[in-house]
């Protein structure tokens, strides 16, 4: 529901936006703000589904992420990468994920510097139960798209993504 209200907020104050900000084209404000809601989404019904667990969208996502990463395991800063949290966020869930035994970081016998995440059988098996809970929400949240619509969004996703890394760089220049 929170998400379609705003919708409506993102259409009504396209105007304000124009009035307030002309340097900025307002199709590419209004496009950031969709992303932005449509991640609002994503989080509005994984959160309280995952709560009970002791979860949140976060740490879930890092939970897939070290699965993905196989038996190799993942470094914390790819998984910062990854995931999209700063060190001091990933710390945190990762201290969370360690204390409910979900995962395992194992420090290099060398260089005490150099962790490697992996799963444990009890992370796994979370994953794979709340991955099966949201396999119909996840299809909903798609459902009104084509097989196409997909490809043509995946696309376009990552072309966006792509500039913003460029958009990243000019400020690290200008910084």
């Amino acid at each position: 529901m929170k998400t379609n209200d705003r919708l409506l907020a993102i259409d009504s104050s396209g105007p304000g936006w124009r009035e307030s900000v002309p340097d900025v084209p307002q199709q590419d404000v209004t496009l950031m703000r969709l992303i932005r809601v449509a991640s609002q989404g994503i989080t509005a019904f994984t959160d309280p589904m995952l709560r009970p667990a002791g979860l949140t969208e976060s740490s879930f996502h890092t939970l897939v992420v070290i699965v993905a990463s196989g038996k190799a395991g993942i470094t914390p800063t790819s998984l910062c990468e990854q995931v999209g949290q700063n060190r001091a966020n990933m710390t945190r869930i990762l201290d969370l994920l360690l204390s409910d035994k979900l995962v395992r970081v194992d420090v290099h016998e060398r260089d005490a510097r150099r962790k490697r995440v992996t799963i444990t059988a009890a992370g796994r098996k979370r994953v794979k139960t709340y991955a099966s809970r949201f396999a119909p929400i996840v299809a909903e949240s798609f459902g009104a798209l084509s097989p196409k619509d997909k490809q043509t969004l995946e696309h376009l996703l990552r072309a966006v993504i792509a500039s913003m890394d460029k958009a990243e760089r000019i400020v690290s220049r200008n910084a």
